[in-house]
């Protein structure tokens, strides 16, 4: 079995599965799937049958419940990634990639990593 990458599985966890961004005005369905308000709203508008998008339970109606404890999960791993962004910065490492910014980005006027250069970001 892989090992896995607890920062990653936190941000899965903590990101709605419509936008792929951390949860915003998070909202619950009865099958306990989560979405941000707005996108759910969204992926229901016209429909005439209300279903969850990721297991296609079908909701008698649009009964969105907040998720508290999932959001305050969600407030402290957004905090976690700014620290760790923060760190990042101050120990010369980039961001993304973790590795040390020994090259610069004229384009962007930046310095980056060899990762970042060879994916062509920069």
């Amino acid at each position: 079995m892989a090992a896995t990458n607890p920062a990653k599985t936190l941000q899965d966890e903590t990101s709605c599965p419509i936008c792929l961004e951390y949860f915003k005005d998070l909202m619950v369905l009865d099958c306990d799937h989560n979405f941000c308000r707005a996108c759910i709203t969204q992926c229901w508008e016209g429909s005439q049958t209300l279903s969850c998008p990721q297991c296609r339970q079908t909701c008698p109606e649009k009964n969105l419940r907040p998720n508290r404890q999932l959001r305050n999960i969600v407030e402290a791993a957004r905090g976690l990634r700014l620290q760790s962004a923060r760190e990042a910065e101050t120990e010369g490492l980039c961001e993304k990639h973790r590795e040390p910014l020994k090259l610069f980005c004229k384009d962007d006027q930046i310095p980056i990593c060899v990762v970042c250069d060879r994916s062509k970001e920069h």
